[in-house]
């Protein structure tokens, strides 16, 4: 989901900034692509973090190709000693493969806007049903991949065994999905 700010490069590095200095920022969501979890026009509170400190299933902020995006980390890859983030909405299905330098801050809590003017509410982000899949799904990956054998190569295809595991993987993110919270 992009955030409520300029698309210029210089954005990414004053909310880095205000991170570093500060210890805290708040900016608005502009954008679907993290519904219901997050909701557009809620503002969300961030702490400066490390990529490479992130759990699995934390919501972050990182800097894409020309603006800034929050989404939830659902994977680490490391290939060749190289680590990449892996991002996804709650809402939408694509993946986005990151640079643990590209994360800005972790979300820490959500102002959830009430009925009237003034009734507005801050919520701490605690782990969700789909942070804790993710998060046992990554672990459970880890004790079984020594175990499996080795893909031939590393983009290769990945078989009709392969197929089956992404889309019940897959399935179950999007079952998982309805049991979010609508409002906070």
């Amino acid at each position: 989901m992009k955030l409520n700010l300029s698309d210029e490069p210089l954005t990414a590095d004053l909310l880095a900034e205000s991170l570093r200095r500060t210890g805290s920022a708040v900016i608005a969501v502009n954008g679907t692509s993290m519904h219901p979890t997050l909701q557009f026009g809620w503002r969300v509170y961030l702490r400066p973090a490390r990529g490479e400190d992130l759990k699995v299933g934390d919501i972050a902020v990182f800097r894409g190709e020309r603006y800034l995006t929050i989404h939830r980390l659902v994977w680490k890859e490391q290939a060749e000693g190289v680590v990449r983030l892996v991002f996804r909405g709650d809402y939408n299905r694509m993946r986005e493969r990151v640079d643990p330098g590209a994360v800005v801050g972790k979300v820490v809590a959500v102002e959830v806007p009430g009925m009237k003017k003034g009734l507005e509410r801050v919520v701490a982000i605690e782990p969700d049903i789909l942070a804790y899949f993710y998060r046992a799904s990554f672990a459970f990956s880890r004790v079984l991949r020594p175990l499996l054998p080795k893909p031939a190569a590393p983009d290769g295809p990945i078989g009709p065994i392969g197929r089956a595991v992404r889309s019940a993987f897959a399935g179950v993110e999007r079952l998982l999905s309805y049991f979010l919270p609508e409002r906070r």
